[in-house]
């Protein structure tokens, strides 16, 4: 069998969409001739942790944690928070925090941290890896990121040990979405630039989750061996779900709720068919992290009874919520360049097969998965009346128990993915 060193700063118990990906490849990966050797962190600084996730490791894998020094505990120390207390994912980025401490905080990791915060556990991960490479007899280098301090451990590992090495991008590097919400000296982007160049330009495979994000790198190093693997649903986590019809048409949500991602025309769609058409019987029941702006919204359009919002829960009990709904709710970060943002819940939606009511750019890579799928609908950010229309749309079709859609989605097994990702290996190491 052969070994490949994959490389990333999530991995269980760190939960949330970032580990996801990593974790479905390296649980299919023996299936197909390839074992895992892991290096990560041993206490990354992650803001869920969902310990159930450790049930996908296989017992073919093996695991390597190294220290890191993380600038986390130094705001903590800086803010005034507890040393046990989680720090929000966006709470640095965020541009309307007002308080001052936060501000400089947020300056700081934005213009001295690069390529991110993460960039302490380079030299850690760098000389672990080394190790390993000579113990382990590695055949190939695999990188996930973001954090793209994971792409550059990656390029130094494959210059000292003349072994072959891809890198997977969940994410797109300069143009990734919380760098969209906050200035950044222009010495600080140069240097970022620079570092992006230089891991596009020596992997010896790129890999990415989007059609749109491989041209954005296109567009910066234009080069052979750009690969497409989307991200996906492991029919292992969904399970038997009863068909007794719910008493209300529920709608389901589960992830993080930013400012960027406020589903705007579905609040006033919601709206109009309670308050106009008085239909009442409608369930909104999500899971994850919620803005202030979100709960304020609901609050003020007078619709907060007919949500319950739940804080984060594992993720097996995330897809028990998405099985049971009767509508899935998707939408795309409201930023520039977001043509390419494919995030892994649509996957573990088209999993479900349940109707897909999304919000974000018509003419990005999501609508076009959705189209492909048959699996739902996409919505601009401004539609109001299209909003309307397919709520009303899919809410008929619940009453009278059908469905529009086919659910086209058997390619996006994470099983069937992987088997295309050891395709690409053993490409690369001929």
């Amino acid at each position: 069998m052969k070994k490949v060193l994959i490389i990333t700063y999530y991995w269980p118990p760190a939960g949330g969409a970032g580990v996801q990906r990593i974790l479905k490849f390296a649980k299919y990966l023996p299936q197909f001739g390839w074992q895992p050797i892991v290096l990560t962190v041993e206490n990354p600084d992650s803001p869920i942790e969902d310990i159930s996730l450790a049930n996908d490791i296989p017992d073919e894998c093996v695991v390597y944690k190294t220290k890191a020094l993380e600038p986390f505990s130094l705001f903590k120390k800086f803010t005034g928070m507890r040393d046990d207390e989680k720090i929000p994912g966006d709470v640095l980025l965020n541009k309307d925090n007002t308080n001052r401490k936060n501000k400089m905080a947020q300056w700081i990791r934005a213009n001295l941290f690069i390529p991110d915060a993460k960039i302490g556990w380079f030299p850690f991960a760098v000389n672990r890896g080394m190790e390993i490479i000579r113990n382990e007899k590695i055949d190939l280098i695999f990188t996930t990121s973001p954090p793209h301090t994971v792409g550059l451990i990656g390029r130094s590992l494959a210059r000292k040990s003349n072994i072959k090495w891809i890198a997977d991008f969940r994410d797109p590097w300069m143009e990734i979405v919380y760098y969209q919400n906050i200035k950044r000296s222009n010495v600080t982007k140069a240097i970022d630039r620079s570092f992006e160049r230089k891991v596009l330009k020596d992997a010896d495979g790129i890999i990415s989750v989007s059609r749109d994000m491989i041209n954005i790198f296109k567009s910066k190093v234009d080069r052979e061996n750009y690969y497409l693997l989307p991200n996906g649903y492991d029919e292992t986590d969904l399970t038997a779900t009863s068909s007794v019809k719910n008493e209300k048409f529920i709608i389901s949500y589960t992830g993080t709720m930013s400012k960027d991602r406020i589903p705007y025309p579905l609040i006033t769609a919601l709206q109009k068919l309670i308050f106009e058409d008085g239909i009442k019987n409608i369930h909104l029941k999500f899971a994850g992290r919620f803005c202030q702006e979100f709960i304020e919204l609901i609050d003020k359009a007078g619709i907060n009874d007919f949500f319950e919002l739940n804080n984060f829960i594992p993720h097996k009990e995330s897809t028990k919520i998405l099985q049971t709904a009767d509508m899935l709710l998707l939408v795309v970060d409201d930023v520039p360049n977001n043509k390419g943002f494919v995030t892994g819940k649509i996957f573990e939606y088209l999993g479900c097969k349940k109707p897909i009511f999304a919000i974000g750019p018509i003419g990005g890579n999501a609508n076009d998965i959705l189209k492909e799928s048959d699996s739902g609908v996409m919505i601009d950010y401004k539609d109001n009346k299209g909003a309307y229309n397919l709520l009303k749309r899919m809410y008929n079709d619940w009453l009278q128990n059908k469905t529009e859609y086919k659910f086209k989605v058997e390619k996006y097994s994470r099983k069937k993915l992987t088997e295309q990702l050891t395709n690409i290996f053993n490409e690369i190491i001929e």
